[in-house]
């Protein structure tokens, strides 16, 4: 992921339609924070009834906000954000949490508990079954609207209520981020659907040639023998160069220094996402197959 900055918004990169992911259990505090360090921040703030008190006093008070606990992870959701006011060094970003999730289909036991079908139906970007599924889930991340949602068979939900608003302040100068934007559709299995992907079933490489028409719907097919990134959750431009890669030398080996540097390659690449950076012999191209 990548944190959001202000010149996203200010530039275009992202909008009050983009799907972001925001870390709750430090926006409270992060958002106090950067109150007391705002320019003119000797003058006190007023709370939403227009009462004004000393930055000190409001310092006792947010002492009462829970620090975040060691021994537990933080929280995040995925949210919307509206710019609520900009000036050249701070942004306020207002963020509404929003819920994905399946559309009920008619003939769906209405019994059913609803956690345990959302749980079901949790994850969505590891499921997608072909590429242009996958381009059509990333212009979703950048434009989060109730149409694209449609044709991905995907509904957004606005989570409501007062406890569902959260107040970010964005400037040129703060150093840890509570607030990030997704690359992409791999970024997000990783993220948020903790690595789950049909097409290697969390394996992260794939036998091109063995995948009963899988690699295919990626235009990933190719000969068996080999251990190829797989197109869903390693992301299927990494995947179309290590398949270039392995096709190059299916029939003789790697010269040593391309085999290090693809490896280098793909263990960057499982870095980046968050996995074992662990790579299977048959994916450097190491050893010939005829």
């Amino acid at each position: 992921m990548k944190a959001v900055e202000m010149a996203d918004f200010s530039r275009g990169r992202l909008t009050g339609d983009s799907l972001l992911y925001l870390n709750t259990t430090l926006a409270g505090r992060r958002y106090v924070k950067r109150l007391f360090t705002r320019p003119n921040g000797h003058i006190g703030i007023r709370s939403k009834g227009g009462i004004a008190l000393p930055n000190e006093i409001w310092n006792m008070i947010s002492n009462f906000i829970p620090e975040p606990q060691k021994d537990k992870e933080d929280k995040f959701c995925l949210v919307k954000a509206d710019l609520v006011v900009a000036s050249p060094t701070r942004m306020l970003l207002r963020c509404i949490p929003y819920k994905l999730c399946r559309p009920r289909d008619e003939d769906e036991d209405e019994d059913e508990d609803e956690d345990e079908v959302e749980d079901k139906l949790l994850i969505i970007a590891g499921n997608l079954g072909d590429s242009m599924s996958v381009d059509r889930f990333e212009r979703f991340l950048a434009c989060a609207t109730p149409s694209i949602a449609e044709k991905l068979n995907i509904e957004l939900r606005r989570l409501s209520g007062p406890d569902n608003t959260f107040d970010v302040v964005l400037d040129t100068i703060s150093t840890g981020a509570c607030l990030y934007a997704f690359h992409d559709a791999p970024d997000f299995i990783a993220t948020v659907e903790n690595g789950a992907c049909w097409v290697c079933d969390e394996a992260r490489f794939i036998c091109p040639g063995c995948t009963g028409g899988k690699a295919q719907e990626f235009d990933a097919f190719m000969g068996c023998g080999v251990d190829l990134a797989c197109p869903l959750c390693m992301g299927s431009t990494f995947s179309a160069e290590h398949q270039g890669f392995l096709q190059n030398y299916y029939n003789n080996p790697a010269p040593e220094d391309e085999a290090e540097d693809m490896l280098e390659d793909i263990e960057q690449r499982l870095k980046e996402l968050g996995y074992s950076t662990r790579v299977p012999s048959l994916a450097t191209g190491c050893e010939p197959h005829w």
